[in-house]
């Protein structure tokens, strides 16, 4: 099913790479698609208004300010409903979590024949784990099996994405 150079690197390293670059990219759109925009600058919005309270909350009982902790206390019963709205608003963001798990558990039948403990066919990465990427370390290098890299790759990719379309409450 694979061609053998797929087995050792550099070809393992870029196909791991292909391969979480891809499922990123889809699992962004199916994001972008079912969670609309809006919903992000929302939750945006709330999640500076909360740490901006926060904020002035830690200043308060660090400096023992009795007027900002009051104007703070006053503001509480708001910040803990928009923690409200966005715990919900991302309960129902996970709604697409058991779609992901589907084709995360296809994608990676199709690369190393196996799902769990099953083997159903053998493939390059179906054997033992080979390290497929090497990455600088303190003494040396530190190598990766195609697992790890996979999840270094896929980080690196899925946030890359979800700032390209929006999707993170992260800084713009």
């Amino acid at each position: 099913m694979f061609p053998d150079w797929l087995a050792v690197p550099p070809g393992s390293t870029l196909f791991i790479m292909l391969i979480s670059l891809l499922f990123a990219l889809f699992i962004s759109v199916i994001n972008r698609i079912f969670n609309p925009r809006e919903q992000f600058g929302q939750m945006k919005a709330w999640k500076k208004e909360i740490d901006a309270w926060l904020s002035d909350y830690r200043k308060a009982t660090r400096s023992n300010d009795k007027q900002l902790l009051a104007k703070v206390k006053k503001q509480e019963k708001r910040i803990k409903q928009l923690q409200m709205k966005m715990a919900a608003q991302s309960f129902r963001q996970m709604k697409l979590m058991p779609i992901n798990l589907i084709f995360f558990f296809l994608i990676w039948l199709l690369v190393t024949g196996r799902i769990l403990s099953w083997q159903f066919f053998q493939t390059p990465f179906s054997g033992s784990v080979a390290p497929v990427a090497y990455i600088p370390w303190l003494n040396g290098v530190f190598p990766l099996d195609y697992f790890a890299w996979y999840i270094l790759c896929s980080f690196l990719f899925g946030t890359l994405f979800n700032r390209l379309f929006g999707l993170g409450m992260g800084g713009d």
